[in-house]
């Protein structure tokens, strides 16, 4: 039983787009962020021995230069090599209870491979490369696309009547109204209904 199979934890419909082109490169890249004290507390470094903890310390280095940066290659004879280990060792480890690849995940990169990454070396490679800003403005615009893509609907099942839910200009500022006095509850349609509510009775208090 290899590592990918053993420690396979998304499913084939379920991978993630890598948001690191594989042309970039981190040429100028010599030495990597490492967070001490999230590695020291980390339930991977309390549980896995020396032997596993020190390879994985070289495929979070190995995945500095990889392409995509960020990235390992998902065959077995690759990573060995990665690692500098024969075959051998490289299953020998992988079929520990806690391996090397522990918390890698696949994901499909912008040239069609499936690699393996791992959320806290794509954090360092982001962060190396400034991206990583760009990526949460990004995560936050489709947020708000889905929010206000699925508002319309929520309108009609709170009562809300069609033409409110086809205003473009009441949905935005449902939607803001939503998250400034609601925060993140979930927005069923008792919680829609309050919020047109309130914001109806505040429209009206000050327009009168």
């Amino acid at each position: 039983m290899t590592a990918l199979h053993k420690f396979e934890v998304v499913g084939s419909s379920e991978l993630i787009d890598y948001p690191i082109p594989s042309a970039v490169r981190l040429d100028s890249h010599f030495f990597m962020m490492f967070n001490y004290r999230r590695w020291m507390n980390s339930d991977f470094r309390n549980l896995a021995d020396r032997e596993v903890r020190a390879v994985a310390i070289d495929l979070f280095c190995a995945a500095q230069e990889q392409s995509p940066v960020g990235t390992i290659p998902t065959d077995e004879r690759l990573l060995a090599s990665v690692v500098d280990v024969s075959l051998e060792v490289w299953r020998q480890l992988a079929a520990r209870e806690v391996s090397p690849l522990h918390n890698w995940h696949r994901c499909v990169c912008d040239d069609g491979q499936v690699r393996l990454y791992h959320p806290v070396v794509l954090e360092v490679a982001q962060a190396a490369l400034g991206l990583r800003g760009d990526h949460e403005e990004k995560l936050a615009a489709d947020r708000e696309r889905k929010r206000l893509g699925k508002l319309p609907d929520q309108i009609i099942r709170a009562g809300g009547s069609r033409g409110m839910s086809e205003d473009d200009i009441y949905v935005a500022r449902l939607d803001q109204y939503l998250l400034d006095h609601f925060g993140t509850r979930q927005r069923r349609p008792d919680v829609v209904r309050q919020a047109m509510e309130q914001m109806d009775m505040e429209g009206a208090a000050l327009s009168g």
